[in-house]
């Protein structure tokens, strides 16, 4: 044609080109522009490099198909399924926001679980209303530092999962609680205990003895975690006094709170000094004094030291109100019984608010209505003491206990040894016992009777979207690539590893969602449609029936057929394998192109399963067989192809579980055809005009 328009068909569309009088048509070696030859999705954002197949390969700290999406901080996870990279008892993995939050891919921050946990990576278990300002929130592993050395073994806690991500509340000394809300009552002396009528013998205070031998320097003693100044070596037996009377953990507001003897002498000399500390208003068996004696010297011989030694166990009562009264623990004031008031800790009145002065004789125990309100039994004469039943407790045994369970917050009891059967603590230590009903009032983010279990995240439970698991069931219900898996969490009976596989919970979401909570509604995954010579996973069954009664199962990532007829044909088994919530599309087919071939003959059957969706390396379909010689599932063909969200072509929206793709991208047939998967991996045609555009 030499006048006019020439159409001339490019593709599936055609363009209408001007032919000028005169020109000779000539003809054009174009096709359809494809939008896969652009560069990588948005130039990657500027947050990556574009690698040879046009796939971003983002910067650290950024992560989505452009790169344009940020990473936030991991973690140790709170809870995780053990995965096949881990293997048993393999949980706590690094993730991100620590599984305990969502990721905001705008900031890079962690939006984590509110009020339960935070840090930038939510890696830290938030103290319950900050302490109430009457204590400290520490980690575990810093809390297990600052035992006092006197109460025994200070032991670490260090390499355990939890050692710097659960933290409790430190309460002041006069403070009690998982968050220190509650008050401490004074503590003192049962004055109807130990005495010469007492047939338990009489009780008596803590003596401890200090050997010094120094002829210069200094040294400094510490109770409960409290250090004197420096006392000098030559410091008199009332000198000696006089510093430790200002350790505030010893008790002299209400009368003298020791008694320093060494028959005058200086506390330190070159013939070593024994000087005897007995404790007059702390009972029981106290720490052991601390003695630092670095800075002590010597003119001759052999090294200057200091030491302490427990001379007589205390083994008078040091309990809540002497145990002759209730202690309200809003005010921390001792309500005591009929006939009993305060004391100066020996028996006679005084201002210790301990209930250890008796107004009267006794003739029985303290009643209300009867003897220990007949939950206990009376000691009788000379002690009246009630001896409570189980379940209850108190002076009167007017008070329920609550349920007990493996402290969440505690020193460890060996190294690296805590939250076991050994350190057992009412309502677990994250809960308030209510005394009048025996019931525990869990701190948020906690249940169980005994305040336990570490609960699920969300409201509901896990968005009502997934199952709330143990550490053990999440275990239990791990796959491997979408298979179940063999491996346990905490099998091993007092693991102190595994500690958490009965009391730490977490989410199993179900298909199609996800996030630590379930909140987040998952998007299609397909093959990169830009990534080039891959393979579809293409397994081989190979089955023989030993009589037409035979039945077969098929499983591919613990989704389930039915049973299937042994003379069940092709087409049969593809629309079964199909019917799979884990499969989308198969082609089932027999190596020498037999259609007529039924999946497990009596002569045997060679049956290939090609996956067209999914993509990537699959795991083998299991067999479930009845009446079957033999069968078996083998890779034939080991699937290459990426099974990205979105095809790596498009982001994710997660509120709706729908892929925005990026220009040029749609909706694939898992294949890189035109489909109806939504998930960008099918490349559009474009077409361009001869002035550049696409609008002809």
């Amino acid at each position: 044609t030499i006048h006019g328009t020439k159409r001339v068909p490019l593709g599936p569309r055609t363009m209408r080109v001007p032919v000028p009088s005169g020109v000779a048509l000539v003809a054009l070696a174009c096709g359809p522009v494809r939008a896969g030859y652009a560069p990588c999705p948005n130039l990657c954002s500027g947050h990556g490099n574009c690698g040879a197949t046009r796939v971003c390969e983002c910067f650290n700290g950024w992560t989505g198909a452009d790169c344009s999406l940020r990473v936030c901080p991991s973690a140790p996870a709170w809870t995780d399924a053990v995965s096949a990279f881990t293997g048993v008892d393999g949980g706590h993995n690094p993730a991100e926001c620590a599984n305990r939050g969502l990721c905001d891919r705008a900031t890079g921050r962690c939006a984590c679980e509110e009020g339960r946990f935070e840090g930038a990576a939510c890696e830290r278990r938030t103290c319950p209303s900050a302490c109430n300002a009457r204590g400290l929130c520490q980690s575990m592993r810093y809390y297990a530092t600052l035992k006092d050395p006197g109460e025994g073994a200070v032991y670490a806690y260090e390499t355990i999962w939890d050692a710097d991500m659960m933290y409790g509340c430190h309460c002041d000394a006069d403070s009690v609680g998982p968050d220190c809300l509650l008050r401490t009552c004074p503590t003192g002396d049962d004055p109807f205990t130990g005495t010469a009528f007492d047939p338990a013998g009489i009780q008596v205070e803590e003596e401890q003895t200090l050997e010094c031998r120094a002829t210069s320097g200094s040294l400094v003693l510490s109770f409960r975690n409290e250090h004197t100044a420096k006392i000098p070596y030559d410091a008199t037996e009332d000198e000696l006094l006089t510093y430790l009377e200002a350790l505030p953990t010893i008790s002299n507001a209400y009368g003298p709170a020791l008694s320093v003897s060494n028959a005058g002498q200086e506390i330190c000399a070159f013939a070593a000094v024994t000087t005897t500390i007995r404790f007059l208003q702390d009972f029981g068996d106290v720490p052991l004094v601390q003695v630092d004696d670095a800075g002590l010297g010597i003119s001759v011989g052999s090294n200057a030291y200091a030491r302490v030694r427990e001379a007589t166990p205390g083994t008078k009562e040091d309990d809540v109100c002497s145990n002759r009264g209730l202690c309200d623990r809003e005010t921390g004031v001792c309500t005591c019984l009929e006939q009993m008031s305060t004391s100066d800790g020996h028996g006679a009145r005084g201002q210790r608010g301990d209930c250890g002065y008796a107004g009267a004789t006794l003739t029985d125990c303290h009643t209300v209505d009867s003897p220990c309100n007949l939950h206990g039994t009376c000691t009788g004469a000379p002690t009246y003491r009630c001896a409570c039943q189980a379940g209850w407790t108190g002076a009167d045994c007017s008070l329920m206990t609550c349920p007990r369970g493996r402290a969440w917050f505690a020193r460890p009891t060996a190294t690296d040894r805590a939250h076991m059967n050994d350190d057992l603590a009412e309502c677990s230590a994250m809960g308030i016992c209510d005394q009048t009903t025996g019931l525990c009032a869990c701190v948020d983010g906690f249940e169980g009777a005994a305040c336990d279990v570490m609960a699920c995240p969300g409201s509901p439970a896990c968005s009502a979207h997934g199952e709330c698991l143990t550490m053990a069931q999440l275990a239990l219900a791990a796959t491997d690539n979408g298979a179940a898996t063999a491996y346990t969490y905490g099998a091993t009976p007092n693991n102190p590893a595994t500690w958490d596989y009965d009391k730490v919970q977490g989410c199993k979401c179900d298909d199609g969602y996800e996030g630590y909570d379930c909140s987040l509604v998952s998007c299609p995954t397909g093959d990169n449609p830009h990534t080039e010579f891959q393979d579809n996973e293409v397994q081989e069954l190979a089955c023989t029936a030993t009589s037409t009664s035979a039945t077969v199962g098929f499983t591919f990532r613990t989704k389930a057929t039915a049973l299937l007829a042994q003379d069940a044909t092709l087409a049969e088994l593809e629309a079964a394998l199909e019917a799979l919530a884990s499969i989308n599309d198969v082609r089932v087919t027999v190596p020498d192109g037999d259609t007529t071939t039924t999946i497990c003959a009596t002569s045997g059957s060679t049956v290939r399963i090609e996956f067209l969706s999914p993509t990537g390396d699959l795991p083998l379909i299991t067999l479930d067989l009845v009446d079957v010689a033999s069968a078996s599932v083998t890779e034939h063909t080991k699937g290459t192809k990426e099974d990205e969200v979105c095809s790596g072509r498009g982001l994710c929206d997660y509120t709706t579980g729908k892929c925005t793709c990026f220009n040029g991208f749609g909706s694939s047939d898992g294949q890189g055809g035109k489909g109806t998967l939504a998930d960008c991996g099918y490349v559009l045609p474009i077409f361009r005009c001869e002035d550049g555009t696409t609008s002809c």
